[in-house]
C-alpha cells in the first residue's frame, strides 16, 4: 500500500507487470477536501467504480453525481477531477494501459526513509513524467 501525504491511501491491486502492461487496478481511499487536482491523462483511459461514499466527478466541464455502485469512464485526453461529498470514499480505479501506477513509487510517501510531504511542484513534475498534466485546482 502507498499513500499520498494528507490525501489518499492507494493500494495497487494489479500492476502492469502482471498484465503485460495492458491494465492496472488500484484501490483509492479518498478524504473530503484532499482529492487530486484537475488533470489530464495522455497515455491511459481510466475507469472508476465507486465502492463506498458519494463523489461528484467533473469530466470536460460536465458534472456527474456518483455513489456506491456507479461506474465512470474517463478517456485519455479528458480533463477531469472529483470531489468527495461524503467524509470518505473508496474507489476502484482501472487504468489501461498500465504504467501510471509506477508514478506512486516516485512520490515521497510517509513511512519511507527521509520522507517529506511532496510540494505542488514535485507532484506536477512527477505527474508530467507519466504523461499527466495538472490543469487546475
Amino acid at each position: 500500500m502507498v499513500a499520498i501525504p494528507g490525501a489518499v491511501r492507494w493500494t495497487v491491486l494489479v500492476a502492469g507487470d502482471l498484465t503485460d502492461g495492458r491494465f492496472a487496478v488500484i484501490e483509492a481511499r479518498e478524504k473530503r477536501g484532499a482529492e487530486p487536482p484537475r488533470h489530464v491523462h495522455s497515455r491511459e483511459d481510466e475507469f472508476i467504480y465507486v465502492l463506498d461514499g458519494r463523489v461528484t466527478f467533473e469530466r470536460d466541464g460536465e458534472q456527474f453525481e456518483a455513489q456506491a455502485g456507479t461506474w465512470l469512464y474517463l478517456p485519455r485526453g479528458s480533463q477531469h477531477r472529483y470531489a468527495v461529498e461524503s467524509a470518505e470514499a473508496r474507489l476502484l480505479v482501472m487504468l489501461a494501459p498500465a504504467g501510471i501506477e509506477d508514478w506512486l513509487r516516485d512520490l515521497r510517501l510517509p513511512g519511507t526513509p527521509a520522507a517529506e510531504p511532496n510540494t505542488v511542484e514535485q507532484l506536477v513534475s512527477t505527474a508530467a513524467r507519466y504523461g499527466v498534466a495538472i490543469t487546475g485546482p
